[in-house]
Order: structure tokens, then sequence, then C-alpha cells
């Protein structure tokens, strides 16, 4: 009994250090496809923050075989401009208009799935009543059971009569 139980045990560690490092490497590749959108999302006039804590708008983009480069417009008053590798963009910052989009198609969403709930709902029901009916058709009632016998009864006793 001990043995089958270190076996188990050593099963399980084994499985999970093989499925440790599959699901760090998912995870990695999503992140990784997540940079890579953001960076080819990149437009000028996009509000931005850089991994070293500069917020700017772009003003200009360069990209080349080798390297991606973005010219970022900072400051108030006394504008400056730095030009930085754009996977050291950090995060892209929505304008109103792509808030209100992104709320609109939210909205319609919610919709559409309580929609698909009603009915589902009224399938549900129509379902039921549907089953109701084919067991209400099915069982005959009390009198017409009654019947039945009263009439199988007299059929019976016909045919003793007959054979007499």
């Amino acid at each position: 009994m001990e043995n089958v139980i270190n076996y188990v045990l050593i099963g399980i560690v084994v499985l999970m250090l093989i499925a440790l490092p599959i699901m760090m490497n998912s995870k990695n590749k999503k992140e990784t496809q997540k940079i890579q959108e953001q960076t080819n999302s990149l437009k000028v006039g996009d509000k931005v923050l850089t991994t070293s804590g500069v917020y700017g708008t772009i003003t200009e983009l360069k990209f080349d075989e080798t390297q991606k480069l973005v010219v970022i417009e900072t400051g108030g008053k006394e504008k400056s401009y730095l030009t930085v590798d754009a996977y050291a963009i950090y995060t892209v910052f929505k304008s109103e208009e792509e808030l209100k989009a992104e709320a609109l198609k939210k909205e319609e969403e919610e919709k559409a799935k309580l929609e698909k709930k009603e009915a589902k709902k009224e399938s549900k029901e129509k379902l039921v009543e549907v089953k109701e009916e084919m067991v209400a058709a099915e069982i005959p009632s009390k009198e017409e059971s009654a019947e039945a016998e009263v009439v199988e009864a007299n059929d019976t006793k016909k045919s003793k009569k007959s054979k007499k």
C-alpha cells in the first residue's frame, strides 16, 4: 500500500515539473503578443506613457526593418521631443471617443446576452408546456379509464354469453 502512495506522489511531482514550464511559456506568449499588437497599433496623436515614466503625445513614427522608433512630444508650454523605441511604450491612453465606442459596444453585448437568456427561458417554458400536453394526452383521466373498464367488462360478458 505504501508503494502505491509513493508512486502516486512521484507521478504528481513529475506532472507538475512538466506542466509548470508549459503554462509559464503560454503566459509569456500571450504577453508578448499583447505588446506586439500594442506596438503595431500605435498612431500619430496617441497619448502614451513610456516605461521610464514619461508622458507624451506621439508626433512621428519611424518604422525601419531593424527598429521601430517613436517621437514623443512632452512638456506643457515649453515643448520637447523625445525619440524612444516603440517597445518602450508602456501604455497607450484611449481618447474619449474610443472610450464611448467601447462602452456602447459593451452595452450592446450585454443586451444581446439578456435577449439570448430570455429566448432560452421562453423555449424552456414552451418545452415544458409541450411535455405536459404529451403527458396529458397519454394518461387518460379517471373518468375515461373508468369508462374503458366498463366497456371492457361488457365485452367480456358478451363473449362469455356467446360461448354458452
